[in-house]
């Protein structure tokens, strides 16, 4: 019950971020356990794929023989084709999984007004949403070719027109990530009516959404990539003190492992930071919402009407 951060509350524009992080320091255990349980083993797929795709997959045989032989740098062009469609369909499911855990996990967590909300029900009411939230996928992939449009006309613009196309494409992803986190929430909420909502939340306050969720995403995007360039730092500082060319360095065995390190963390990270962003959606839904309707607050103060009368 310490840990509870109540989401319902209205916040400004800091307050929204604040709260956000320090939920995520309350429930990060938990919601460590929460993600990987039910995306282990998507990672695991997606770490195959990505890198048989990119490095086919002769090199993962060569690998695995403590090799790395001429033929490798040949892989076939097909496997990794088929490699790369097969990753395209695990990220679609890991959205639509994550997207529905993670709102879940917040309709649970104020439900029950306490921390660490258990993993099993959260996948319990999750799987329910999945269908429904692959619709908002599809009708939110169909509505980003005019966004596309109307982006590359703003971009002609000189300047200005980098900083609105920008904004378009920050407004639109907020606009996705709300409705997807609304059509989770909501038990009774259809995926149409989803997108409805999440427009409705948008545009009611428009610029503390698109700032709460530009800062935040670009917060969780940045902390990833630090730390996936912990490989690259590795394979630098190997390079720079060894005798070998860049040739040799290109067929090294630990160049390799190293680079089979770097997918495995790419496709945890890939998966955690979407779904770390859709709790983002969460705490900034729930402001939005209770901006323009007070539920929490006439709640509140009708419960101490009662406690009063008593």
């Amino acid at each position: 019950m310490n840990n509870y951060i109540e989401p319902r509350l209205r916040r400004d524009f800091s307050g929204v971020i604040t709260a956000y992080f320090d939920f995520l320091k309350g429930d990060h255990k938990n919601l460590f356990k929460v993600f990987l349980a039910y995306n282990f083993i998507f990672i695991i797929i997606l770490f195959i794929t990505n890198y048989i795709a990119n490095s086919g997959l002769s090199s993962v045989v060569a690998l695995a023989n403590g090799t790395y032989m001429d033929q490798a740098m040949n892989g076939a062009l097909e496997t990794s084709y088929i490699a790369s469609g097969i990753g395209v369909v695990i990220n679609v499911l890991v959205t639509l999984l994550n997207a529905s855990l993670a709102g879940v996990y917040l309709r649970l967590y104020e439900r029950d007004r306490e921390g660490n909300p258990n993993y099993k029900e959260v996948f319990h009411y999750a799987k329910k949403k999945l269908g429904g939230m692959f619709l908002i996928v599809l009708i939110g992939g169909i509505a980003v070719i005019p966004v596309m449009i109307v982006g590359v006309i703003a971009a002609i613009i000189p300047i200005l027109g980098i900083f609105v196309l920008l904004l378009i494409l920050i407004t639109y992803a907020t606009w996705v990530g709300l409705s997807m986190f609304a059509f989770a929430y909501d038990e009774h909420m259809d995926a149409v009516a989803a997108l409805g909502k999440g427009w409705e939340m948008l545009f009611s306050k428009f610029w503390k959404a698109v700032g709460v969720s530009f800062v935040t995403s670009i917060l969780i995007y940045l902390a990833s990539t630090l730390f996936q360039l912990l490989p690259v730092l590795i394979v630098a500082f190997y390079g720079y003190n060894s005798a070998e060319d860049n040739v040799e360095l290109e067929s090294n065995i630990f160049i390799k492992a190293v680079e089979f390190f770097f997918y495995a963390i790419n496709s945890i990270l890939s998966s955690l930071t979407f779904f770390l962003i859709m709790l983002v959606m969460g705490y900034l839904y729930f402001n939005l919402h209770e901006t323009k309707y007070n539920v929490f607050l006439k709640n509140r103060i009708a419960k101490l009407g009662v406690k009063d009368e008593e």
